[in-house]
């Protein structure tokens, strides 16, 4: 039998133990240094409105980065623009401010204008251009910068050397406000007629229309000067006036206020330039 001084060693040595075990730290499992997954894996942004609305919003800094105004912060992520009619204008895909990914952009009949293809702001892949009949203006391949020569036989309708917007201009029909997001320039007043996009003089053929649309006058251009017949209609669709034009001079009229004109008084301008405005004259 224990001794109750043994019992009383025994229950000091118990307890002095446990008194260390209770006292000693737990051990923590250490974390491994990393990077939160917001921070691994960029947050790409959408954003969609129109034309107006995308200039107020965004803009290319001096290193020609896409920004944010407000915060002059690099935008990452998708960018959809609208026309005036709600229909998709153009489709454009950043990285930290450059291009990557995707461009796309529309005529305004709905039918796709061009489609380029981008690496961390590098050409690299596909650039097509259309006209807005759907015909292949330009066709080019690049990779990392780099465009591949071989990869086409012809680059479309580029190779005459015409650009895109006087092929689309050769005949145009519109308003007079249409008019002059176009063109500009005024040939009533001995002046020439240029597309507003290239700075380009003006050959082809404009039809007029008046507020409801209907045909007010046919305007040939060549150079940006009257080349041809020049006609123009009455509010009750009859053919009022009809002149011939050479460089911008007029020749001759075959229409004079809605009636014949005599064919053979020939007008000589080439002492009198200012009688080119008697076909439209206000």
């Amino acid at each position: 039998m224990p001794t109750t001084i043994q019992q009383l060693r025994s229950f000091c040595l118990c307890s002095c133990f446990l008194f260390l075990w209770s006292c000693e730290k737990p051990q923590v499992q250490k974390k491994e240094k990393g990077y939160p997954l917001s921070d691994i894996i960029q947050e790409k942004s959408y954003w969609e409105g129109s034309s107006v609305e995308a200039s107020d919003t965004f803009f290319m800094d001096d290193e020609n980065m896409f920004c944010f105004k407000e915060s002059k912060r690099p935008y990452t992520g998708v960018i959809k623009v609208r026309a005036r009619n709600g229909t998709v204008a153009a489709i454009r895909s950043y990285n930290a401010g450059v291009p990557d990914g995707d461009f796309f952009e529309w005529h305004e009949n709905g039918n796709l204008k061009s489609k380029q293809q981008y690496k961390n702001g590098i050409k690299h892949g596909y650039f097509f251009v259309w006209t807005s009949k759907g015909i292949i203006f330009s066709r080019k391949y690049y990779q990392d910068g780099m465009e591949d020569f071989s990869r086409f036989q012809d680059e479309g309708v580029a190779q005459t050397g015409a650009s895109l917007a006087s092929i689309e201009l050769k005949e145009w029909e519109g308003s007079g406000p249409e008019f002059y997001k176009k063109f500009a320039g005024d040939p009533k007043r001995d002046g020439t007629v240029w597309i507003r996009e290239t700075e380009e003089l003006y050959n082809g053929t404009i039809t007029a229309l008046d507020d409801q649309g209907r045909k007010e006058a046919v305007l040939r251009f060549k150079n940006g000067k009257y080349q041809g017949t020049i006609s123009k209609w009455d509010e009750n669709d009859n053919l009022w006036e009809e002149g011939e034009f050479d460089r911008g001079f007029l020749v001759a009229f075959t229409v004079k206020n809605g009636k014949p004109f005599d064919p053979n008084q020939v007008i000589d301008l080439s002492e009198d330039p200012e009688m080119a405005k008697l076909l439209f004259e206000e």
